[in-house]
Formats: C-alpha cells, sequence, structure tokens
C-alpha cells in the first residue's frame, strides 16, 4: 500500500537550505521529501509556506528568513527573480561561478557517465552584469497599444 504524502499544500514549515537545484532554487527536506523554494539558498533557515505538493517533490515560498547566507548579496532589481530570467541574482558572483562550475561536474559525472573529466573553474567576467546572450521578448496589444516586455515566472503576464 502506498504510504499518504505527508506535506500538504498552505502547510508552513521552519527549513534549513541544504543545496541548490540545477535551477537555482533552494533545495530543504521534510522528512526526506525535497521542498523546492525560489529565492533560498544554502546555509540558510527560513520560514516557507508549501506551494504545491506533488507526490514525489513540492514547492515553497520563502515567508521570512531567520538566517541569511553570508553568500546573499541585496538584489539590484526585484525583476530580476519575479520573470526567471537571472535565479541567482541574489547569489554573490562568485559562488554564481562555483554553481556553474558544480553543474557541469554533475552533468559530466551522473548523465555523460564521464566522472574522469576534469571540469576547469568557470572563467569569470570582468563586469559580470548588464548583457544577454538570447532573449525572447513577447509583444502583446494591451488597451489598444503595443506592449513589450518579459512575462511574469510562471505567467502569461507581461
Amino acid at each position: 500500500m502506498k504510504e499518504k504524502l505527508s506535506v500538504k499544500k498552505n502547510e508552513r514549515y521552519t527549513l534549513d537550505i541544504i543545496d541548490l537545484s540545477y535551477e537555482g532554487m533552494g533545495v530543504a527536506k521534510i522528512d526526506g521529501y525535497p521542498l523546492f523554494i525560489e529565492n533560498a539558498l544554502p546555509g540558510e533557515r527560513v520560514e516557507v509556506l508549501v506551494v504545491k505538493a506533488g507526490n514525489k517533490f513540492g514547492y515553497g515560498k520563502v515567508e521570512k528568513w531567520l538566517t541569511e547566507s553570508p553568500d546573499r548579496q541585496p538584489l539590484k532589481d526585484n525583476r530580476l527573480l519575479r520573470t526567471g530570467i537571472a535565479p541567482l541574482a541574489h547569489l554573490n558572483y562568485e559562488q554564481q561561478l562555483l554553481f556553474k562550475q558544480k553543474q557541469v561536474e554533475n552533468v559530466m559525472s551522473k548523465i555523460a557517465k564521464m566522472p574522469e573529466v576534469d571540469i576547469l573553474p568557470t572563467i569569470p567576467m570582468e563586469n559580470p552584469v548588464g548583457y544577454r546572450n538570447k532573449a525572447q521578448i513577447p509583444v502583446r496589444r494591451i488597451d489598444g497599444r503595443l506592449a513589450t516586455g518579459f512575462y511574469k515566472k510562471n505567467s502569461h503576464e507581461l
């Protein structure tokens, strides 16, 4: 018989963030059940609202930071996280470089099955902000006028 899921939507928990997902979301566990949390960094203790609870994993939203990571940096623009165009904007640049290197190491080891390949450190940029190498910018007619911009994350709202 299948065990009943103990984590439910709209429940609140105090959790320790233990890792980052490949998408840059904080990872916490509730009795082994993974919860992915936007705008949360490893080493942080947060109060979380569960916004989605699936059979194997769920998603949460930070309601309050009890402990902040020393790697957290202030956001210059909150839209970077809201739109999803810069999911690690709150992580200092040195840690972003290490995160990227770790992602390549994981892919080479777990997916490509080539753990023996040495992954060199990510090459830093002199000025790491203010550029994109790809952009898809939707155009929509709103109140009879053309509007462009980025969608709000997980929506079709400009």
